[in-house]
């Protein structure tokens, strides 16, 4: 009988033992599933960027005549398409188009605030020899830019800004 009364409450701490290490266990599926979620939204905007960027691209190859009239500093804060058809020697209405297409698809580059500013800044389509410098050349560069949530972009002066060149010989 002795022997019953000095294990009393034994029971009690494996319980509370074993919900603590679930409760870590939990804590740890659920940093993981917002990782995933992380790495998804960022896998999404890496491939609309390039998918822009290709868009833009074979626009500038389709009319290569107007090619210097497609060159931009920046990404248009606004600007509406509409639904008509939009004629292949008018560039400045594709840009337009092109540039909404951007502000739906890519994070951080609708609004007035000066976060989306950093962003559109960051965006430009130009001649280069070199990548990342705009300068004359036969070669056609354009970047294109996203706000992210993650720290996969922390090579640039706002590490949450993330770019992604595409360079193409016209």
């Amino acid at each position: 009988m002795t022997l019953r009364h000095t294990q009393r409450g034994f029971s009690l701490i494996e319980v509370l033992v074993t919900l603590v290490l679930l409760t870590v266990g939990m804590l740890g599926l659920v940093a993981m599933q917002g990782r995933g979620i992380q790495f998804t939204s960022d896998s999404v905007a890496r491939n609309n960027a390039v998918m822009l960027a290709t868009e833009i691209m074979e626009k500038i190859r389709a009319n290569p005549d107007a090619r210097d009239d497609y060159m931009i500093n920046s990404l248009e804060a606004e600007g509406v398409c509409g639904d008509a058809a939009i004629p292949a020697n008018n560039v400045a209405r594709q840009l337009t188009c092109w540039s909404e297409k951007v502000r739906m698809l890519m994070p951080g580059t609708a609004g007035d605030d000066a976060d989306a500013a950093v962003v559109r800044n960051a965006f430009y389509i130009c001649r280069s020899q070199v990548p990342g410098a705009c300068a004359a050349g036969s070669t056609v560069e354009v970047q294109v830019a996203w706000r992210s949530n993650g720290e996969a972009c922390s090579n640039g002066a706002d590490p949450f800004v993330c770019t992604l060149r595409l360079r193409g010989e016209l």
